[in-house]
């Protein structure tokens, strides 16, 4: 079955998407013939992603601690998702899926160092045929692990590269390699050496259409921030969600080193104690919205705001001690509820949606929406972009996620997980009720006919994507 009739027959009917002023000046409902604004020229593509930022860890999405003014910026002059999710919560997995607009499942990527499958089209693909110059700049994990370079027959079709394939340290050890596998070492923070080389190649883009994916590796442990962001989170008390659960048995997390640095500014010093964790984890977090805040400015300067499509998303959350577990691959809101963020040129401002997102495979398609280029057919995912540009509603559709033991449907407010190991039901949830995931329906009767609806429509799932 293809990808229209698979989401024809899952049973989508036409709804209406609410959105509401980031800055809480005004509240608009769009209606099917709302605006009709139209981009005049192919705008260049920049797709910004995190890696292990959890959905919730921005201003703009009223997290209590976190500070995060210029993603606040962003989601202020385009559409911030509130509901976006990882289709497969690590590394390699959700990247095949951005870069291919296809699950796991399909093309048996849902464990980290593996490859895009040769003679998959991916994204780099598209634009390339479509006249665009492709360039990827930082962290890439398909293919190998390591602070090493990627080799051009795993880079996805990128025209540019320049990267590293899974781990970069945090200062001494900082090397980006460029397309012909040379790198000369760095002397600052990862982050800020990310941003510099992503500007550097802006520059070199003015005069081309571009879809430039830059990749950065914070909040991912270990938890190194400059101190200059350490310092702002010094005193504060983290606020635990209601569902993080912790005992004198638990240990949240292990002091992970990421390399043999001589530097102390900002070493990875939380060792056991979550508090010391978050506070480090939110000024990563921090930091990388100040670079991106650096990044927004080169734009303006260079000519390229006006024109330039800005996605920002991240492959995967972080659990922080929610449900008694730490990291990510699980099914729980933490770990596959990631940012999500598009600002376009002639976009609503402040639009803010409820849509159900699917970050990595809706990314894809999206981005040929918004450049004007031919869907591809091989892709399972949205085009978000007539609802970012005021163009009209996208029928409601369910989202769904896994990992190699487990799948998870998310349909309205009810979300149902299933062991693959026989495909029943574990967990279902009404997350309009119960947020957190505190109490789990999958025995309860009266919810009998929305746990037979929701285990149909991912049984139906399993059977388009199987190999």
């Amino acid at each position: 079955m293809d990808r229209r009739n698979f989401m024809k027959n899952i049973g989508l009917a036409a709804g209406v998407v609410l959105t509401k002023d980031v800055l809480a000046i005004s509240k608009t409902v769009l209606s099917n013939n709302s605006l009709n604004i139209k981009i005049g020229k192919q705008p260049n593509i920049l797709v910004l992603f995190a890696d292990q930022m959890h959905g919730f860890a921005m201003g703009c999405m009223e997290h209590p601690d976190v500070k995060t003014p210029n993603l606040d910026f962003l989601a202020s002059e385009g559409t911030l998702f509130r509901n976006a999710y990882s289709e497969a919560p690590i590394c390699t997995p959700f990247r095949c899926c951005m870069f291919t607009g296809r699950y796991g499942s399909q093309t048996n990527v849902l464990v980290n160092q593996k490859r895009i499958p040769a003679g998959e089209r991916t994204f780099a693909d598209a634009f390339n045929d479509g006249g665009y110059r492709t360039s990827y700049v930082g962290k890439w994990h398909l293919g190998g692990t390591g602070n090493i370079a990627v080799a051009e027959y795993l880079r996805g079709g990128f025209t540019d590269f320049i990267g590293y394939e899974a781990y970069n340290d945090f200062i001494d050890g900082v090397l980006f390699f460029d397309e012909n596998g040379v790198a000369a070492p760095t002397e600052d923070h990862r982050t800020k050496e990310t941003t510099d080389i992503a500007m550097e190649r802006l520059a070199k883009l003015v005069d081309k259409k571009f879809a430039m994916v830059v990749s950065y590796q914070n909040p991912h442990y270990p938890e190194q921030p400059s101190l200059k962001y350490e310092k702002l989170y010094e005193n504060l008390l983290p606020t635990r969600r209601p569902n993080c659960t912790t005992n004198p048995t638990f240990d949240p997390y292990t002091s992970i080193s990421a390399g043999t640095h001589t530097t102390t500014d900002g070493r990875d010093d939380y060792k056991n104690d979550l508090d010391q964790y978050l506070r480090q984890y939110y000024a990563m977090i921090t930091q990388l919205d100040a670079n991106l805040g650096r990044l927004f400015a080169e734009l303006k300067k260079l000519g390229l705001w006006d024109n330039t499509v800005i996605i920002f998303t991240a492959d995967h959350g972080d659990m922080q001690g929610s449900h008694g577990l730490k990291n990510k691959t699980v099914h729980w809101e933490e770990s596959t509820r990631v940012p999500m963020i598009v600002r376009s040129p002639g976009g609503i401002k402040g639009q803010v949606s409820d849509y159900l997102v699917s970050a990595g495979i809706d990314t894809f398609p999206s981005s040929l929406g918004f450049a004007g280029l031919p869907q591809e057919p091989t892709t399972e995912g949205n085009n978000l972009a007539p609802l970012v540009l005021g163009q009209r509603q996208l029928p409601p559709r369910p989202v769904f996620s896994e990992m190699g033991s487990w799948a998870m449907i998310r349909d309205g407010n009810y979300k149902l997980t299933v062991s693959k190991s026989n495909w029943s039901p574990t967990h279902l949830f009404d997350l309009e009720d119960d947020p957190y995931e505190l109490s789990n329906l999958v025995n309860n009767s009266s919810f009998n006919t929305i746990k037979s609806d929701l285990l149909a429509k991912i049984i139906q799932w399993r059977d388009h994507v199987q190999l």
